[in-house]
Order: C-alpha cells, then sequence, then structure tokens
C-alpha cells in the first residue's frame, strides 16, 4: 500500500442489503477503498474477495457478539470515512442496511 493520498481507481458504489462488486476501471487492482457510511446511525460492512468465474457471492452481515466474531465485517460510526487496506482486489461488499455506504476502489491512505 502507498503512503501517499487516496486515488480512485474507478466509481464510487451504493452498497445496501445485496452484494456489490467494487471493481476498479482501470486495470489496476485497488489496494484500498475509501468507505462512507450515509447512514445517520452506525452500521456493519463485510466482504469477500471474487470468486472464480466472479459469480454473486452469498454474504451475510451480522454484528459480532461476545463468544461470536465475524470475519471481514467491520462497525463504522454514524455519516463516517475512512479508507483501508488489505481487503481483497475488486472485492464483493454488502451493508446491514439499504444504501448505507459508498465505496470506492483506488490506492492510498
Amino acid at each position: 500500500m502507498y503512503n501517499s493520498p487516496f486515488t480512485p481507481f474507478g466509481p464510487t458504489y451504493l452498497v445496501g442489503t445485496s452484494p456489490v462488486q467494487v471493481a476498479s476501471t482501470n486495470n489496476d487492482n485497488p489496494t484500498s477503498y475509501r468507505v462512507r457510511n450515509t447512514s445517520a446511525s452506525a452500521q456493519y460492512l463485510s466482504w469477500v474477495a471474487p470468486s472464480p468465474g466472479n459469480a454473486t457471492p452469498t454474504i451475510t452481515v451480522a454484528a459480532p457478539t461476545a463468544g461470536s466474531p465475524k470475519y471481514a465485517t467491520l462497525g463504522f460510526l454514524p455519516t463516517s470515512v475512512e479508507v483501508f487496506g488489505g481487503i481483497p482486489a475488486n472485492a464483493w461488499f454488502q451493508a446491514s442496511a439499504a444504501g448505507a455506504f459508498e465505496v470506492t476502489p483506488g490506492e492510498g491512505l
């Protein structure tokens, strides 16, 4: 991952309760994603890597609880914006609420 300002590699996708693939459009694999919680309440976002053949995956989004951690899931404060690295390139995302997130593929912090 580069330690430079975030540079978008494709469009911003609206992510809700159905899986959405957030893919770059510049022939480079994104190393980071800019994520904006558009909701006025806390929300959860989960992701999975693309599979061979790129079929639409099944993603379960749930808040972690004591003794039940959730893999590939992050919680977001209301109306927050974060940039994350280490999520697979051209990943699929799903939110805990309809239209809760805007996700942009790219590179940088």
